[in-house]
C-alpha cells in the first residue's frame, strides 16, 4: 500500500507517493507557478508513471500550514476532493513538521521556520535525534529577532552545541541569524531547506500507524495568524 502526498504550503509545489520504506515517485516544483494550475496534473502524472490506481493508496497527506494562505488552499482543497471522491483518510501534518523532517538521527536543534511576511517568521524548533522530528516549542509567527533569542534560550537549556536552520525564512533573514547564531550553525545542502512531499509521506506513515487521521469533514489549515486581507481589514487599510 502506498501513501499520496500533497504539498503546496509554500512558493514549493510537491507531490509524492510512498510506501512504508520506499519512495515510489517524487515532483517537486520551486518556481513561481500557480499552484492551481500545476497541482492536478502533477498528481496525474505521479499516479501514471507509478503504474499506481487508487486501490492500492491507503490515505492522502497535506501539508496544514503554516504557509502561504492561497497555497494551503489550494492543496486543502485539493485533498479534500480526492477524499470524497474515493474515502480515503487524510493525514493532516504541520508544515514545519515536515520541514524539520528532513534531517534525521542528528544530535543538532532543528528550527523550522517560513518566511510570513511582515517581518515575521512562522518557527518551531526540534528534537531530531529519532526517526521522527519531536516539537520543542510551539508553532508561533514571530519577529526573527525573537526566534533567534528562543532558540539561543533552548540551545542553553538542551545542551546543545549546534543547530540546524531550515525553510525560507532562514534563507529570507540569513544575515541575522549568522549574527546571532554563527558558532553554532551547521551549513546545510540546499534540498533539505525546503518542504518535501516525501518528507510528508513518511510522517503520514507514523500518523497512519497510530490511527491519527482526519477526513474531508474534520481537516483543518494552520494559519496561526490573520491573512493579508483580514490584517488590512483590521487596520482600516484598503
Amino acid at each position: 500500500m502506498l501513501i499520496l502526498a500533497v504539498d503546496s504550503a509554500t512558493q514549493v509545489a510537491g507531490v509524492a507517493l510512498a510506501g512504508r520504506d520506499r519512495v515510489v515517485c517524487e515532483e517537486f516544483v520551486n518556481f513561481k507557478r500557480n499552484h492551481s494550475e500545476i497541482l492536478l496534473p502533477k498528481i496525474d502524472r505521479v499516479m501514471k508513471d507509478s503504474q499506481c490506481d487508487w486501490s492500492q493508496i491507503a490515505a492522502l497527506a497535506v501539508t496544514t500550514g503554516p504557509g502561504s494562505f492561497t497555497g494551503l488552499r489550494i492543496g486543502m482543497a485539493t485533498v479534500k476532493g480526492l477524499s470524497l471522491a474515493t474515502g480515503l483518510p487524510i493525514a493532516a501534518i504541520s508544515t514545519l513538521d515536515v520541514l524539520a523532517h528532513n534531517v534525521v538521527r542528528s544530535p543538532a536543534l532543528v528550527a523550522a521556520m517560513l518566511d510570513a511576511r511582515r517581518e515575521e517568521v512562522y518557527f518551531s524548533c526540534y528534537d531530531v535525534q529519532d526517526r521522527f522530528p519531536r516539537m520543542l516549542l510551539p508553532m508561533k509567527a514571530c519577529p526573527p529577532q525573537q526566534a533567534g533569542r528562543e532558540i539561543l534560550d533552548l540551545i542553553g537549556a538542551t545542551g546543545r552545541e549546534q543547530v540546524i536552520l531550515l525553510g525560507d525564512g532562514a534563507t529570507s533573514y540569513h544575515d541575522y541569524f549568522t549574527d546571532i547564531l554563527g558558532q553554532y550553525l551547521i551549513p546545510v545542502s540546499p534540498h533539505v531547506m525546503l518542504p518535501r512531499a516525501a518528507a510528508l509521506a513518511s510522517l503520514a506513515w507514523e500518523a497512519l500507524d497510530k490511527g491519527q487521521l482526519d477526513n474531508s469533514l474534520t481537516v483543518k489549515p494552520i494559519y496561526l495568524r490573520l491573512s493579508e486581507a483580514e490584517y488590512r481589514l483590521q487596520k482600516g487599510v484598503s
